[in-house]
Formats: C-alpha cells, structure tokens, sequence
C-alpha cells in the first residue's frame, strides 16, 4: 500500500518532472524549427548505417541548411513500407549492431496485426534506445497535460492509482536473444520510478497472457483501489467497468472508483463509446486522447476533453520529439508531402514517419484529417476504408454517423464492423452491411439505420452521389448479433485483448463471414433488411437467422 505522505510527494515533486517532457510548438515557424532540427539529427546518425544506404541518405547534403535538408529529404528519399525493411529487420532480430540505428535493439515490438491482411501476419518494429525515449515523452506529455487540467479543478491525478490496460507485459526472447513482445510490456518495463509504486493492476497481473483472466484478476485487485486514472481501448475499458461493478455490487463503476477522474485513450475511434463511458463516469470525466503507434508517437490531444462535451479535442502532433512528421495528400506521392506546419483543414492525408528506430519516410497505414497547423483528428486506417463502389468512406465518418444514431435512437454500441455487399446477376446494387453487437438496443432498428444514412449523406459527398435515387448503392443493411460475438471472432483469431480491435471497416467480406461463423450459437444474427442476398424485397422488417434457417 502506497502511503499518503509519498502520494502527496508524487503529486507536488515529480509533476515539474513530466510536465519537463511537455514540449510545444505553438506557431508554424517553431513548428518548422523543430522538424528541421530533428531531420538534421537523424540524418546525421542514420546515414553511414545500412539503412542509410539503403534508402539514400548518404546522398543529401552536408552543411545545408535545415531548410534545404528537408527540400532535399522530400525530393530523394523515397516513401518506404514494411516490406522495404524486412532484410534490415531480420539483421536487427539476430543481434546485429549499426543496422537501422546505432547500437543493438532493446526490443522487437509485435504490432497488433488487427488490420494486416492474412499474408503479412503479425509485424515486428525494432525499439531502440532512441525510440523507446520518444515513446516514453509522448506518454508524459499526455499525462502532464491531462494532469495540469485536474489539478487546476481540484482532483490531483497523480495522488492515487493509475490502471494501465494493455497486452500482456510479459516479453520473451527470440532465437538469438532480443526480447520481442507487445509494445505495452517494452514500455511498462521502461516506466519512471517515481510512478512504479502507483502502477495497476501490478506487473504480475500485467504479464498474464490469458486476456479473460487477466481481466478478472485485474478487477479483483482494484475493485476497491483508489484509482484516479485509466488508461486504454475505450471498449476494453468497458468491459473492465462491468467487471469491477460486478466485484463491488454497484450500478456504475463511478461507486467504485469515486476518485476516478481521468482517462487516457487512443486506438480507435471513441464517439460510439461515449454514452455509455458518460453513463459509467459522468459528463464531467476529463478524456485525453493519444496517437501512439509501435513505430512512433505521433500526436497527444491539444488538451483535455470533457464526456459531457460529445466529442474529443483535436490532436496535436508531437513536432519536438525526436521524430520527423510529414503528411502525403490521399492519392497523391511523396514529392509533395508536407510538415505539420502545413496542415491544411479538412485535407486527408496519409501519415510518413522516420525515427530514432531508422524507418525513414515509412508509411503508417493511418489516414488524418488536417485541422490547422499542427493539428489533426485520427481518420482511419487505409486498409479499413470502406470505398468499394466508389463512395471514399472514412473510419472518421463512420464512427461519426454511428454515434449519430446511437444518440438519436438513445441507444448504446458495444462493437462494429462495416462490410460490402456485392452486386449480384440479380441485384446490380450493392449496399453496406452494418455488423453491430448493441449494448443496449434501439426502439426501432429501422429509424437507427436510417439515421446511419442520412448523416453518412449529408457529411460523405461520394457516398450521397452513389445514393441519389439509389441506382448504385442502397440504403445500409444492419446484422445485429448477439453479446460476445465480437470477442468471440477475436478470440479465434488469436486476437482477444491488448491493443486487439475489430476493424471498422473491411473491403471484403472475410470478417463478415468470420463474425456470421462466431454468431452461430450465440443466438445467430438479425438482418434488417430481411434479405440475405440481392433481388429479396428490400421491405423493412427483421429476420432471425439460426444457421440457415429463415424466421420471420
């Protein structure tokens, strides 16, 4: 049990400690400043490795301006994917020093591989010391400014528990030696000692592979915790409410934690989640968005957000901490990336990072939407777009029209996916099938599908063209399946926990097919409209599937 008195020394000494992390670029020419000085470093460490040579850093100038130098940068070097790496990553997971960075790795994060096509499995992202700094500042950085707005209200954060809910900290070592491992256990081995004495749920419980359990275990333990802070998925963090309420016998997790007054989220879009975290916590509950990922931490929130708001605060990008940020027009090429100094609002952009972990100009996968200098909102992952018929439909957009709905027909949504269905030789129409598992349930499924529509309409310019008159793309499809399908489908693939998600959206229906298969038993799937192919009448009514019989 940690004492009052070092509780109250954590609160008043160690907070200018990381609040020293919190560096902020508040104009476009600092902006600028610091990007150019971070490249200059990097290129200047990277060059004489393999992967210097490999991607053409030890072409650029010498002496050049920090201006010229990143002109140069855009014209030369070119964008670069996984695949690019594969050769130096495996030099680096043998051992190998002066590959990607100078020295050896410190460890081998496993990226989730939640949206990785079967093919590319699960992916490994070399940590270097460099890196593992910059993680640690992005981390500080959201919680010295999540910190700063509590105490300015009077709820110290810092004076009680703080839940971290992650994958499995436990990491093992490969073949040669490096340790290799979810990118939550690298870092929580790496937390300050001022905060170790404040870490839940332990690091047994965090190094506990068995999600369920873990989940359990965790809820046992803190149930009656001082817990001020949390931090995670929003969904997973749901699912630990209900089981904390259930260790305690409460109605809502707040009667167990009432000290529980902050949380840090990130991973996927949150606006479906917040009726039921304002139900749980209360509209006065501070949020504190991050944008980190295995390769690099790109943006923390600008500041602190309230449930009660409705919506999160923009990101800032993280312009002084020791990584290059560069952001490619949707469809267009690496020539005419620009800084975050040029963040246009509402541009889409695709996210290029190079790192103190040597990935230079490596394309994330992520889409953002500008906002404004230095500012930005998450969009999505490339991969979990939904334009099959041309409509350019974004992960933003659709978590913004369901929380839509769900606000409209006051209802709550625990999971969803989005998938196509096809044309057919009798019905040239497709339309998008909503895969939903409700927390609690609309009044009318059909007024709930028809709200999805109509936002989706008035805020997707492409998708209200392929609706008009409905001659390319129908109204959207629900498939409602019953709790626990979700996790279920997660659970098969390996993937139940952690930093795990389903993927919003899919460009076929291979997660459709998978979440049909979990439903089976669990009190199989209903479909609004009642048609499970094309040429069916579109009549609005609902359908029980049970394997494949029909029940009207």
């Amino acid at each position: 049990m940690v004492s009052d008195a070092w509780n109250r020394f954590i609160a008043r000494t160690c907070m200018p400690l990381i609040e020293r992390r919190d560096r902020r670029c508040l104009t476009r020419a600092s902006m600028a400043r610091a990007q150019g000085r971070t490249l200059a470093r990097l290129v200047s460490r990277l060059r004489a490795l393999p992967v210097g040579g490999e991607f053409g850093l030890e072409r650029l100038p010498s002496g050049a301006s920090d201006a010229q130098l990143r002109a140069a940068f855009r014209s030369h070097v070119p964008v670069t994917r996984y695949v690019d790496y594969e050769t130096l990553i495996a030099r680096v997971a043998h051992g190998d020093a002066d590959v990607m960075f100078p020295g050896r790795a410190r460890a081998l994060a496993q990226t989730s591989g939640t949206t990785s096509t079967e093919s590319s499995g699960e992916r490994y992202v070399p940590q270097s010391r460099g890196l593992l700094s910059h993680h640690a500042r992005g981390g500080a950085t959201a919680l010295a400014r999540l910190a700063r707005a509590q105490s300015a209200v009077g709820h110290p954060l810092l004076g009680g528990r703080m839940l971290m809910l992650g994958g499995s900290t436990a990491l093992a070592p490969n073949q040669h030696g490096v340790l290799a491992g979810d990118l939550s256990g690298i870092v929580a081995e790496r937390i300050p000692w001022f905060l170790q004495g404040l870490y839940e749920p332990g690091r047994d419980i965090a190094h506990e592979p068995d999600w369920e359990r873990k989940l359990t275990r965790a809820a046992s333990r803190c149930a009656h915790a001082d817990i001020r802070l949390a931090s995670g998925i929003p969904s997973w963090l749901l699912v630990l409410f209900e089981r904390v309420r259930a260790e305690r016998g409460v109605a809502r997790v707040r009667e167990a934690w009432p000290r529980l007054s902050g949380i840090i989220h990130g991973g996927h879009a949150i606006e479906p989640f917040i009726p039921r975290l304002t139900d749980e916590l209360g509209p006065e509950t501070m949020m504190m968005e991050v944008y980190p990922s295995s390769e690099a931490f790109i943006a923390v929130g600008a500041r602190p957000w309230r449930l009660g708001d409705g919506a999160p605060a923009e990101l800032e990008a993280l312009c002084d901490h020791g990584i290059v940020l560069e952001f490619m027009p949707d469809g267009g090429s690496g020539a005419e990336c620009v800084g975050p100094e040029q963040l246009e609002h509402g541009g889409l952009y695709r996210v290029l990072v190079t790192t103190p972990g040597g990935l230079v100009r490596y394309e994330l996968g992520d889409l953002v939407r500008g906002a404004g200098a230095g500012r930005m909102r998450f969009a999505g992952r490339i991969k979990t777009r939904i334009s099959v018929f041309g409509e350019h439909v974004e992960g933003d957009a659709l978590a913004a029209a369901l929380a839509h709905a769900c606000a409209e027909e006051r209802c709550e949504v625990a999971h969803y996916h989005v998938a196509p269905m096809m044309p057919s030789a009798v019905e040239p129409r497709g339309r998008h099938q909503w895969w939903i598992e409700f927390a609690r349930e609309p009044e009318s499924p059909v007024a709930f599908a028809t709200a999805i529509d109509r936002h989706l309409r008035a805020h997707v310019i492409d998708y209200d063209a392929h609706r008009v008159g409905e001659l390319q793309l129908q109204p959207p499809a629900l498939a409602v399946v019953a709790p626990g399908t979700f996790h279920a489908w997660l659970a098969s693939a390996g993937k139940l926990g952690g930093q795990h998600k389903v993927p919003q959206a899919w460009p076929d229906r291979r997660i459709a097919e998978a979440l049909a298969e979990a439903a089976d038993g669990r009190g199989g799937i209903r479909h609004l409209p009642g048609s499970l192919q094309h040429g069916a009448s579109t009549e609005t009514r609902v359908v029980a599937i049970h394997g494949s019989k029909e029940q009207p």
